[in-house]
């Protein structure tokens, strides 16, 4: 009982960690091994569902990050050949908000796909 209540403290990367023994993995297995065949469908389920949303995500990052690249580029080369007496300093915050904004949209998405996958649980 107290390793339990000692474990649920663990950082992420202790996890990890623990993942990498044998014995914990041993323990693992054997939990799954003895859990009704509906339970571990609904395990499996959950799992699938993070790792679709964690792709959604990944692919989010990956837009903004090249949004914002190709944004820069593009308001480096407009402040660099304007003339010196107009103020154009501002171009270099709209690939930041284009890049907030596709994070954003993103955030949206993924929360659509957690809902519908909830509700999709739930009436299964």
């Amino acid at each position: 009982m107290a390793k339990a209540t000692s474990d649920q403290g663990k950082k992420p990367a202790d996890l990890a960690e623990r993942l990498a023994d044998p014995a914990f993995r041993a323990q693992i297995e054997e939990g799954l091994k003895n859990m009704p065949p509906e339970k571990a469908a609904e395990l499996v389920a959950m799992l699938e569902d993070s790792l679709r949303r964690r792709k959604i995500e990944l692919i989010g990052y990956l837009g903004a990050a090249l949004v914002l690249l190709v944004g820069m580029v593009i308001a480096l080369y407009v402040y660099g050949s304007s003339d010196r007496e107009s103020f154009v300093t501002w171009i270099f915050l709209v690939p930041m908000g284009l890049a907030g904004l596709v994070m954003w949209l993103v955030g949206r998405w993924s929360n659509a796909a957690r809902k519908k996958a909830k509700a999709a649980r739930q009436g299964v």
